[in-house]
């Protein structure tokens, strides 16, 4: 890892940038056009949801057109999985590319998946031609350094997880992509410039800017390494309300269901407080349809465990909703050969709990152990 303070080195540089509108600032606005100021900026590669986060998940960006600051905009998320890697040419005729991209703390967020496929395809080509210099603006990761999970098989790595990363990392974009670095051998020099130049020390309630559509507070960070495996079921995650990840249900489920409540109390330690209510989605899942369930309220961030939670979560609708509750099939993410539940879960073990196999005390062993050795794994990633 190479600090850097400041652009001065690259000035007039043909340059590339992986962002969104969270690479802003309040004094300059957006970074790809307050850049240019210093750089040469070119090219605007984009991820998923859009330059904006004007997209939902899992919708193609290449009907988006963008114009002005005689810029080519160049989508990284299309309508096949070849659409996730720059061709190239794309990246060939930059003499730099940055890397500016905020980050929920989680493997499934898909952005800092973008940013390990141009790595690696810089990696391959570096052997036979010059690639661009890589700057990376560092950001904090909104819901810190604590970690949850297990490392993601390789036979389940998908654009939804990069094999060995567990659900929550606790790295912050920068540290992440270093641990790319040195864990798939690409041979990269990676320049960063921490938080504070371009991107806040830390995020504040007041001012975060949701990086797509269904992110809209920290508090989705925190619920999100659990609840997105929800993405995986025909359970609601929330999508078409106003708290996606904090907010789930179905149709089918019963208000206030007793032995739901009750299942997830046996092992609550005061971290979480399950609030029933009744919601409508305005789209997604049961559109237009009423829904019973549940709003997840985090009491405690440090003791609340979100990927321990939806295990047991699902592992309990299994049980009481045998007719009603379901896995999705289908293409998930360009992936058709595994059930979305299984590329999001990433772990046998785990998928053997949900379905009733394991023990709880069983899997809170085994994830304590397998996040002790995360932690050290890491250490020298976590940057302040």
């Amino acid at each position: 890892m190479n600090f850097i303070l400041n652009l001065e080195a690259y000035t007039g540089a043909n340059t590339g940038i992986l962002t969104n509108h969270t690479g802003y600032d309040f004094k300059e606005g957006y970074h790809f056009i307050s850049l240019a100021k210093e750089l040469t900026i070119v090219r605007v590669f984009i991820p998923e949801h859009g330059l904006f986060a004007e997209l939902q998940d899992q919708v193609s960006g290449s009907r988006l057109k963008y114009f002005g600051q005689d810029l080519d905009f160049c989508n990284l998320y299309g309508d096949s999985e070849t659409s996730l890697v720059p061709s190239d040419d794309k990246l060939l005729d930059l003499e730099v590319i940055i890397i500016d991209i905020r980050d929920v703390g989680s493997r499934y967020y898909t952005f800092l998946t973008t940013a390990y496929y141009i790595l690696e395809r810089l990696s391959q080509l570096k052997k036979t031609v010059s690639i661009p210099e890589i700057i990376i603006f560092d950001s904090p990761n909104p819901i810190g350094k604590k970690v949850e999970g297990t490392p993601l098989l390789e036979n389940y790595s998908s654009f939804v997880g990069v094999q060995s990363v567990l659900h929550r990392h606790g790295l912050t974009p920068a540290g992440l992509m270093e641990y790319y670095n040195d864990e798939m051998k690409l041979s990269l020099i990676l320049n960063v410039i921490k938080p504070g130049k371009y991107h806040p020390k830390e995020y504040s309630h007041l001012t975060w800017i949701p990086p797509s559509p269904n992110i809209p507070s920290i508090t989705s960070c925190l619920v999100y390494p659990g609840q997105c495996l929800l993405e995986g079921t025909n359970l609601s995650e929330g999508r078409g309300t106003t708290r996606p990840f904090e907010i789930f249900g179905a149709p089918y489920l019963k208000l206030d269901d007793k032995f739901i409540s009750e299942a997830m109390s046996n092992f609550n330690d005061g971290s979480f407080h399950l609030r029933s209510l009744r919601f409508v989605p305005t789209f997604h899942k049961h559109k237009d349809l009423i829904c019973n369930g549940y709003h997840l309220i985090v009491l405690d961030p440090e003791k609340f465990h979100s990927l321990l939670f939806t295990l047991c979560l699902l592992k309990n609708l299994m049980e009481s909703y045998t007719n009603e509750f379901q896995f999705l099939d289908g293409v998930y993410e360009f992936r058709s050969d595994r059930p979305a539940i299984e590329l999001l879960v990433g772990d046998p073990k785990l998928l053997d709990f949900i379905k009733g196999k394991d023990s709880i005390d069983s899997i809170k062993e085994y994830l304590f152990l397998e996040e002790e050795k995360w932690k050290s794994k890491i250490l020298k990633y976590q940057y302040d």
